[in-house]
Formats: structure tokens, C-alpha cells, sequence
């Protein structure tokens, strides 16, 4: 599993002036061999001895730390040992008290078994409301900072610390709370116990953490709760980091964020497992969706309203973020597995299950229940509710795996022939074919061919149409079978050969497309629901050299865009997890123009229009959060107006790490030959691209996130146009210079600029 660790700009601009100048001298650049000697130079004078590293804190990029052992003193203070070096494993030597804070718990046994538990603190502070609707004080968890007790150095990249709390003797205000909440913060050596740290004040980050039994010194073999690991988690956040970036880990967070911690001005809980939960659950929350909003109160009583959290996946695929050797082991993508990570598949809790569905009243739930020591008597296989993990099955998921396309060949596709799509659909689990056209679970079903040109960058030009969208046959209703499982489509419209309107031939390669959903029902007395078929693709050469087709440019992994969106199904499921499909609509000629005019809900931008292109509308979806105007587009026949501000979008990641969807050159300048510039007004004539407005391509790409008018400014300067032709981008009219300086390898490379690893 990869381990990425990202700095902020500030440290990557430092980076390049160091780069320009100064340093040790020499007679080359680094990696580039010198040129010859030269006759009757001076002598050099003996280089000065090196001087010794100092490896300084504050600037160290990545801390690699690791607790050596923890103890307990006769006085009942902790008292640990670490060890600190920079990313070349080089010691830091200058680590302050102030730098660091910690943290000691005790995981309290559970009635439901050893494989369960709840983490305690001994640090805690009474918290009193101050907003909010609450109305009492409630104990809070908190960290000891390195100057409460005794901090040394020991050498080396070496440091101790005795706490300066004692484990027998906490305050007594903190005991009173603690017992108003039900709470035990009394000392038990014979239970685990963890120690962590928190370091502050450098670019690097880390939570290092132990885990022992005080009474025995035993580190192996003990109760532990690890229920996720935080790998999992930057899959779709990169990387966590919170309360001011030095939080990074969630064996970490869970020291704080336990079952005695509550909010006291909203009253709700900050228990690890029940607050990211109904985070992840937000607007679909149950309480939420009738009325009450879910919200925290943070620093300095900001409240944090989560009820506007859309989770970008199927909330019950609980397995991407908890997953063990059980849950996991039929998994086709890569996850890190945790010791108690199938918890969540076998352990019923009040806390757990009820955080996501917590309209439940437990209270009067099944009868009432007190506790969790009966909710296995349902919640379990051969129980009236069933296994946990059969109640949280994705039944759409496991219908689509039934189903198979595959493009056989695509034939007759030069210029003025009808292209003739041959595919079939079978069941990838028996092997068998299915009969679209007789077969009843294509009842419903929608499945339709299309084809696209040219994969230079799709236009569709001479589709017939006054859009830019792909050229589509039912499947269902035009589909011939070929006599050994497969079918045969062809197409309605010929690939252009120029002579009719808008004149314009087709040429270089084309894709062939098969998508579609099925309308199954997957519960006994259940309505039919819809289930997504995975699209496929296939190129075809129109007019190349050699008959070869050339595929369309690879920018974007679908595997990246699925660790967070798991299943991308679009436009009613019909479009499901390929690229390559979704782009042959969502090109840069193509716009919302046609159902604008007809919205129910019109858009307020003002615009007649709004692009389609696929590399401005996913930058613009996803930036929601910093864009200053939302993207606002019109869907299925002006039914839907979608606003993606930041109510409706929340990205969980870096929006500056263009690798979280790109490939690893697929976001660089220069762009790729060919790449067109993006229509914004498509002309009188929307058959032809001649008269479109177009925004030049670099522009449009930079200024789908960046929107303001001083970037707009800037990408103007450099030769960037909001309202130029294609024509004058082809003859060299415009020109842009972005590469100039954001190019691979110049000072303002976007890999540097965005600080990309």
C-alpha cells in the first residue's frame, strides 16, 4: 500500500528558489555529467569539511516516528519512549516540548466479547455550552502537551516522556463528571492500554502508537480494537488531516473521539464510530430527512452542519472502509485489512447501528432493549432479521455481475457506410449467452449501441442531430442475431462522408459503444428495480493508414474515480463504470443548449448554455467547493437543473492532487495534439462547429476549478481566450502560452504548482 505524503505550495515554491541558486557550487547540474576539463585552470582550493546536519524540525517534509515501549511509573504516570527521523530516516535532534502532545487510554472490555471493546481516555476536560441548543456541561477527551510533564532528549533522534498526569489520581471535578455520565476513569493495568502522539509545528505528519498491557509489558497477543485502517480512508480523503492537519490517523482519532465525549452545545456524541457515521450518512440520515439537521460545534463554536453530506457511494458497502479476512476476501480492488475489521459484519450495537439509522428508538426496538447483548438473537444468520451483512447487501450490485457485454467487431465503418456493431451479453458466472430479444430478464431492460468520431476528440459532427451526442440504436428493437449467442446492430446514421450538411467528413477513428440497464426484481413482492450494465467500448479505424484504429487519449483512471464513487452509474444506470463511453457525449461541442430552454427549474447563471465536456464539468462537479460560481446544468429532459455548489458537492480530498483521478501524465501541459477547445455557445447552425464560441483548451480546463476574475485575467494574458473560434485556434490566431511556464519540467510545472508527489 502506497504511502503518500503531500506539503503545502509555500514549501514546494521554497523548493524551487533553492533549486536556482546557491548551494555547494560545482561545474554541473545535478544528473548532468560535466563537460571537459579545461587547460591551465586554477588549482581549487580543498573544499571546507561538510558541515554536520542539523536535520531541523520545522522543516522536515515527512517525520517517520515509532514509540519504543511504554510504562507505568510507581507513581501511575506514563511513561514512554520514541524515536524521530526525517524521510531519509536521518534523526531530528531538535524536537521541543511544545512540538508534541499525548495522549493515554484504556480499552474497556465489552459483554459482547474480547473481539470488542471501547476506548477510554484518562485526559479529559469538562466542556461547558456556550451555542448550540445544550444546556449542561459534558466531559470532553484531550491531549497532555509535552510541557505538562517531563520532556528529554536523549540523543540521537531519541526522546522520553513522563506524563504529567497520574493515572490514580485525576482530578476530582473530572471524576464527578465522569461519574454523571456513567462513566469508569478508574485504573486497570490489566487491560490495554494505548499511548499516542501528536506532532505540531513541521510540514511532515505523524500519530505514532503503542499498545500494551501495563500489568504484563505484554505488546502481543492483548485485546485490540482496530476496526479501520487509515489507508482505506485516503482512498477517497487525501490523506486525512484535521483539527489544523496534525490529526492524521484513526488510531489516533479514537483516543479523543470515544463514547464518553460529547458536544455539549448540540448534545451529540463525538464517539468516533457514531459521529463518522452520520457524517458519511449526512443528508440521507433518517433524523435529518425529517427535519433535524446533523451538526457540531468546533472551534470557537463554529458549527459544522453535516446534514448537506452526500456520501458518493451505496452507504451500506460497509467494506470500504472496515474490512477483515472475511468481508475482504472476494473483494477485486485493494483494501488494508484491520484485526476487528469484520466487526461491523457480526457485532449489533446501539451505538453503531443505530448512528446510520437512527430514527430507531431502542428503547421500544424489538420489545426494548437496554443494552446490546440481545441484538444477536435477530441480527444474526438464522435470526428473524437476518446476518448484519446480508441486511446491508448491494442487491444491484450483485445482479450487474451477472451480466456481461462484449463488442465483437465493428464493420463497415468508412465514410458513408453504416457501421454494423456486433456484441453479445452473456453471464460471466455460467459462461452462458443470454437471448436479448426472448430472454424475459431483458423485459424492461434498455440496451442500445452507439458509435462516435473521432477519438482525436469526439464531436459527432455529421450525427444528424442538432446536438453532439453519440449516434444510438436500440438494441432491443433493431438487434439481428448472428446464430451463435451474438447480435448485430447497425446503425441508423453513416459515418460522415461530407456530403451533407454540415459538409463536414469524418475522419481518423471511431468507437463503438454498448450500454444499457436491466429492470429486474430482486426482493420477493418488491417493484422492479434498476440495474446498471457495465458499458464497454471498442475502436474502429475510418480512414487510417494502415486500418488501425487509435484510441482516444487516456487522461482519467475509472479505478481512481471508483475508490470513492464505487460504482459510477449515471443517467438513470444506463451509463456504468467506462470513460471511454461517457466521453463520446460528453464532448467539447456538446451543451445543455436543447433543455435549457425548456428547464422546469431554470438555471440562474444567466447563460444560454452550459458545456458538457467531460474534462470541464467533472473539474467543475468536483470543485464545488471552490468556485465562485457554481456549476449549473440542465439533465434529462429539463427536468433537472443541477446546481453543484457546495450545499450539494463536498469534495474529501486534495482538489490539487490531479492524480487522485488522472493518470500520472494525464493532467501536464503541453496537452495532447488534437485536444479541442470547448464550446460555449454552439452558433446558429448547431450542426456545424464552425460558428461555435469556444473557450481555448488549457483556459477551459484551468478555469473549470480556478473561476475567478483574477485567473481569468491571468490565462487571458498568456494568450488564453473565453470567446474565440476553433478556426483561430487552428491557424494560429490564438495562441496559447500556458506551457511556457506550467509546462513538464518548467518553474511553474502544474506538478509543482499543485505540489504533486
Amino acid at each position: 500500500m502506497l504511502t503518500i505524503t503531500r506539503t503545502w505550495l509555500l514549501a514546494g515554491l521554497l523548493g524551487l528558489l533553492v533549486a536556482c541558486g546557491g548551494g555547494g557550487g560545482g561545474n554541473s547540474a545535478p544528473g548532468v555529467a560535466p563537460g571537459p576539463e579545461q587547460p591551465n585552470q586554477p588549482v581549487p582550493p580543498d573544499p571546507f569539511p561538510p558541515v554536520p546536519s542539523t536535520n531541523p524540525y520545522a522543516q522536515a517534509q515527512v517525520l517517520n516516528a515509532a514509540i519504543l515501549n511504554a510504562t507505568i511509573n510507581a507513581d501511575n504516570q506514563p511513561v514512554i519512549e520514541f524515536q524521530l527521523s526525517d524521510g531519509n530516516n536521518v534523526a531530528i535532534t531538535d524536537l521541543t516540548d511544545s512540538d508534541v502532545r499525548f495522549v493515554i487510554n484504556k480499552l474497556e472490555n465489552s459483554p459482547l466479547g474480547s473481539m470488542t471493546g471501547t476506548w477510554q481516555s484518562y485526559i479529559n476536560i469538562i466542556a461547558e455550552p456556550e451555542a448550540g441548543t445544550g444546556t449542561e456541561p459534558e466531559l470532553q477527551a484531550t491531549a497532555e502537551r509535552g510541557s505538562a510533564g517531563e520532556f528529554q532528549n536523549l540523543g540521537g533522534g531519541k526522546y522520553s516522556y513522563r506524563f504529567g498526569i497520574s493515572l490514580t489520581d485525576l482530578p476530582q471535578d473530572i471524576l464527578d463528571q465522569a461519574a454523571t455520565q456513567g462513566l469508569d476513569l478508574s485504573y486497570d493495568p490489566s487491560l490495554t492500554h494505548r499511548v499516542a502522539i501528536q506532532f505540531d509545528g513541521a510540514p511532515g505528519k505523524a500519530n505514532p502508537y503503542y499498545d500494551w498491557v501495563p500489568a504484563t509489558g505484554a505488546t502481543s497477543g492483548i485485546h485490540q480494537m482496530n476496526i479501520v485502517a487509515t489507508e482505506n480512508c485516503n482512498r477517497c480523503h487525501d490523506p486525512l488531516a484535521f483539527h489544523g492537519g496534525g490529526r492524521i490517523d484513526t488510531e489516533y482519532c479514537v483516543t479523543c473521539h470515544n463514547a464518553g465525549t460529547v458536544d455539549p452545545d448540540s448534545t451529540n456524541t463525538l464517539d468516533f464510530k457514531v459521529m463518522i457515521h452520520k457524517i458519511h450518512r449526512g443528508a440521507n440520515l433518517p433524523s435529518v430527512e425529517m427535519g433535524t439537521p446533523y451538526v457540531i460545534y468546533g472551534r470557537n463554536n463554529e458549527p459544522h452542519d453535516y446534514s448537506h453530506v452526500h456520501f458518493p457511494q451505496d452507504i451500506r458497502n460497509c467494506v470500504n472502509c472496515h474490512v477483515g479476512s472475511a468481508t475482504g476476501a472476494d473483494l477485486d480492488y485493494e483494501l488494508t485489512e484491520t484485526s476487528q475489521g469484520d466487526n461491523w459484519s457480526i457485532y449489533a450495537t446501539q451505538a453503531a447501528c443505530g448512528s446510520c439509522h437512527d430514527a430507531v428508538d431502542f428503547s421500544r426496538h424489538a420489545g426494548g432493549q437496554t443494552d446490546d447483548s440481545n441484538c444477536d438473537s435477530c441480527h444474526s444468520t438464522g435470526g428473524i432479521a437476518g446476518s448484519i451483512q446480508d441486511s446491508h447487501r448491494i442487491l444491484t450490485t450483485e445482479a450487474s455481475a451477472d451480466f456481461m457485454a462484449e463488442i465483437l467487431a465493428v464493420d463497415n465503418t468508412a465514410q458513408g457506410e453504416m457501421p454494423t456493431v456486433n456484441f453479445r451479453i452473456s453471464n460471466p458466472q455460467t459462461g452462458d449467452d443470454y437471448d436479448i430479444l426472448t430472454d424475459p430478464v431483458f423485459s424492461g431492460a434498455s440496451i442500445n449501441v452507439r458509435t462516435a468520431w473521432n477519438t482525436t476528440d469526439f464531436t459527432n459532427t455529421g450525427n444528424g442531430e442538432d446536438n453532439a451526442n453519440s449516434v444510438a440504436a436500440s438494441a432491443l428493437s433493431t438487434a439481428v442475431p448472428n446464430g451463435d449467442g451474438s447480435f448485430r446492430v447497425t446503425m441508423p446514421v453513416a459515418i460522415p462522408d461530407g456530403s451533407a450538411r454540415p459538409f463536414i467528413p469524418a475522419n481518423g477513428s471511431g468507437a463503438a459503444v454498448v450500454e444499457g440497464r436491466l429492470s429486474l426484481v430482486l426482493e420477493t413482492g418488491a417493484s422492479p428495480t434498476s440495474v446498471p450494465l457495465t458499458n464497454v467500448h471498442s475502436f474502429f479505424s475510418i480512414d487510417e493508414p494502415d486500418g488501425t484504429a487509435v484510441p482516444r487519449r487516456t487522461s482519467v483512471e475509472l479505478d481512481n474515480c471508483l475508490a470513492c464513487h464505487q460504482v459510477l452509474s449515471l443517467h438513470g444506470s444506463n451509463r456504468t463504470d467506462d470513460i471511454d463511453s461517457c466521453v463520446t457525449c460528453h464532448n467539447p461541442r456538446n451543451t445543455d443548449r436543447g433543455v435549457r430552454g425548456i428547464a422546469s427549474t431554470p438555471p440562474t447563471d444567466g447563460k444560454t448554455e452550459e458545456s458538457l465536456d467531460f474534462k470541464t464539468m467533472i473539474h467543475g462537479i468536483h470543485a464545488a467547493g471552490m468556485r465562485e460560481n457554481p456549476l449549473q446544468v440542465v439533465g434529462f429532459r429539463g427536468f433537472t437543473t443541477y446546481i453543484y455548489d457546495e450545499e450539494h458537492v463536498q469534495y474529501p480530498g486534495n482538489l490539487a492532487n490531479c492524480v487522485a483521478c488522472h493518470t500520472d501524465d494525464g493532467y501536464t501541459l503541453p496537452l495532447p495534439n488534437g485536444v479541442l477547445a470547448t464550446a460555449i455557445d454552439t452558433g446558429i447552425d448547431l450542426q456545424s462547429p464552425v460558428d461555435d464560441t469556444v473557450v481555448t483548451p488549457v483556459t477551459a480546463v484551468c478555469s473549470s476549478c480556478h473561476d475567478d476574475a483574477e485567473a481569468a485575467s491571468h490565462m487571458t494574458l498568456q494568450g488564453g481566450s473565453f470567446s474565440t473560434t476553433q478556426e483561430a485556434i487552428d491557424d494560429g490566431t490564438v495562441v496559447e502560452t500556458c506551457s511556457v511556464c506550467h509546462g513538464a519540467g518548467r518553474d511553474a510545472d502544474v506538478t509543482e504548482v499543485h505540489d504533486i508527489p
